[in-house]
């Protein structure tokens, strides 16, 4: 059987669809995950455009060329082109790294230089269990994450109007819904979408602080300076951002201002493991907890960093949207009491179940 590439989609739920790029090469697997990318349309285009230029070469000792011109490609789009691309670039990024520390015989995190990983910590993502949006039922899905042992828990408080109240004022009794709930000992992280004015978010800020909210993230984005430089005046709450980011350049005035202090570099978005891994060695000052609301393969690859980046605090964990999530990848992701653990295992540590019933095969095309 020759050199094949692949994309999957895993059906999830009716809010989240995994995709992953699979490379069959032989007798084994290479894997990486471009979910979210906005418009899966283009992303099947798009690879079909990226795949021809891989036919035929060899995508190990070619592997840093391949990048570069992928890289190129993101700089020379604009708006959502670029976005797809970039989060394409991700996944394929993280085939090759897999690909390459499998054929070393090494798991990624020896082959990137770093030591045997201690279990990553992991907070839990709540926004896509299961259920109902109103303040009863985010506390119960809370619930729900800190009796499987996580001990930060995030939401999105403010995406969904509820019963006619404002954005805000919905988001704020969601809030207080969940700190009820787990109690004062379980740190509370709020996901602001930068969907209210800022205007809103400082009216906010006395009951945020109250409810000893652990992070503010995208409050605003990191290219409003200006605003964020009143809100960082304005509140001692943590600000976090930087989720869509995919140049380092892109934080450059929020990292030199002190105005974030914990940036959230994405290993789909940003253009892979390695380059998440530049983004982080770039800020020592900073914590960098990477952005995450992913499946297992973006997770995998995201936990790898950790061994070479000290300044890597906490990885997104996205918590019970479906209990077969460790079965895509064969039972191999492992997380116990909030932490994810690595091992011994080549490349990425993980096979793809490509028959389980969630995958459907979007495109393939020989290598």
């Amino acid at each position: 059987m020759g050199r094949t590439l692949e994309l999957l989609e895993s059906h999830v739920s009716d809010r989240t669809q995994w995709h992953f790029v699979v490379l069959r090469d032989a007798d084994h697997l290479a894997l990486g995950e471009c979910s979210d990318s906005g418009h899966p349309a283009k992303l099947v285009a798009e690879l079909a455009l990226v795949a021809g230029e891989l036919r035929g070469r060899d995508l190990i000792a070619e592997r840093v060329g391949i990048l570069d011109a992928l890289a190129r490609r993101v700089g020379e789009q604009r708006g959502p082109d670029a976005f797809v691309t970039a989060t394409l670039m991700g996944g394929l990024e993280q085939l090759l790294t897999d690909h390459a520390a499998q054929a070393a015989g090494e798991p990624v995190w020896k082959w990137l230089g770093g030591s045997a990983p201690a279990p990553v910590p992991l907070y839990a993502n709540i926004n896509r269990v299961p259920g109902g949006r109103a303040p009863g039922d985010v506390a119960a899905a809370a619930s729900k994450a800190v009796a499987a042992g996580f001990s930060a828990v995030k939401c999105a408080p403010f995406d969904v109007e509820d019963g006619g109240r404002s954005l805000a004022a919905t988001g704020l009794r969601r809030l207080r819904a969940i700190r009820q709930a787990v109690g004062e000992d379980v740190e509370l992280r709020a996901d602001c979408h930068d969907r209210l004015p800022v205007e809103e978010i400082h009216r906010l800020l006395p009951a945020l602080e109250d409810l000893g909210i652990g992070w503010l993230e995208d409050a605003v984005a990191l290219d409003r300076t200006q605003d964020l430089r009143a809100l960082r005046a304005a509140t001692s709450i943590p600000l976090a951002g930087g989720e869509l980011m995919f140049d380092a350049a892109e934080a450059d005035i929020a990292v030199s201002e002190g105005l974030i202090d914990i940036l959230m570099p994405d290993v789909k978005h940003a253009g892979g493991i390695e380059r998440v891994v530049s983004i982080a060695r770039g800020v020592p000052e900073l914590a960098v907890s990477p952005h995450n609301p992913s499946g297992p393969v973006a997770t995998a690859a995201a936990a790898h960093l950790f061994s070479v980046c000290p300044n890597a605090t906490e990885l997104e964990y996205q918590f019970g949207e479906t209990p077969w999530r460790s079965d895509l990848v064969g039972g191999l992701e492992r997380m116990t009491e909030g932490h994810l653990h690595a091992d011994d295992r080549p490349g990425l540590g993980l096979t793809l179940d490509t028959r389980h019933r969630s995958l459907r095969v979007l495109w393939s095309t020989a290598l």
